[in-house]
């Protein structure tokens, strides 16, 4: 049997393809495995800021669609990217281990954080980071950046920079782990949903493939999955829209922590919301609209 894994051409993606393909060899050692490196609408603009590329799944369409014509039989993403409504025809299935959902600052040599009335500069193609980087650091400027992992990092010399903020999972997976200064805790900057899941997206009918992808499903990581998803995509936000959660599991409790906000940046939020780990769906779609309905209130004002 072969498996045809689809991927972005990026180190850090195909890296994490790699890391799906072992988990495959190890459960099925007799499978033949195919990696296929496809480019994104998201890729190769590289001269515009991401909102202006595309409002959702400007990092995945082209390869959904080669799922969709039966180029490549799995499609390997970062959830974090994908749109919160699943495309006809598609499914994801459970996902594996994740990675830790925090974000890090990447910084020049001898930075000092603790002074937070200096006027720090710093990179991020993300509008949820910067916004809570000027609640962390009033005084801050945030610099927006795009491009893979390592471009990001050469711009703290390049343009200037005090450090750039990134996703640990992708320096965790990348092997750049030594070039971490600082974590952010999950409320100090609260993630992406799904930050740090691989998502696994197959065709909608294809059986045998979901059967042979059951026994890579991590448990912690599906209620992270469910929940943060559920929460995405109640908000139905596009990758401009400022939002994210941190979840928090206490034996069958489970705290969400959620923020939200208007693409123009003007107006952000941060509310939590406790409950049973068992109505974690239900607490991550309240949660949502709590957060919507204060951003609708605060726009009316």
């Amino acid at each position: 049997m072969k498996i045809r894994l689809g991927t972005r051409k990026s180190n850090l993606a195909v890296t994490q393809t790699e890391s799906v393909a072992q988990l495959l060899r190890a459960h099925y050692p007799e499978i033949e495995i195919e990696i296929v490196k496809l480019s994104t609408k998201g890729d190769e603009v590289l001269h515009k800021p991401i909102g202006q590329v595309g409002s959702k799944g400007v990092f995945v369409k082209e390869i959904e669609q080669a799922l969709l014509d039966r180029e490549i039989d799995l499609a390997v993403h970062s959830m974090k990217d994908m749109p919160g409504d699943v495309t006809p025809g598609l499914c994801f299935v459970n996902p594996p281990e994740g990675a830790d959902p925090r974000d890090v600052l990447v910084a020049k040599e001898g930075l000092d954080l603790s002074k937070k009335d200096q006027a720090f500069r710093f990179g991020t193609g993300s509008l949820r980071r910067a916004l809570q980087l000027k609640l962390l650091f009033p005084h801050c400027e945030t610099v927006p950046i795009r491009g893979n992992i390592e471009t990001r990092m050469s711009k703290i010399e390049s343009e200037n920079l005090d450090g750039v903020v990134l996703a640990y999972a992708g320096l965790q997976r990348g092997g750049y782990t030594d070039r971490v200064h600082s974590v952010f805790s999950g409320l100090d900057i609260i993630p992406a949903p799904c930050q740090g899941i691989l998502a696994l997206q197959i065709r909608e009918d294809d059986q045998d493939l979901k059967d042979l992808l059951a026994p890579l499903t991590h448990e912690d990581t599906l209620i992270r999955y469910e929940t943060e998803r559920a929460f995405q995509g109640a908000l139905d936000g596009s990758c401009q829209t400022p939002m994210g959660i941190f979840t928090s599991v206490q034996g069958d409790q489970m705290t969400l922590i959620g923020c939200f906000g208007s693409e123009d940046g003007q107006i952000f939020v941060r509310r939590g919301i406790s409950g049973f780990l068992k109505d974690r769906q239900a607490l991550a779609q309240t949660l949502a609209r709590e957060l919507k309905e204060e951003v609708d209130e605060k726009r009316t004002c």
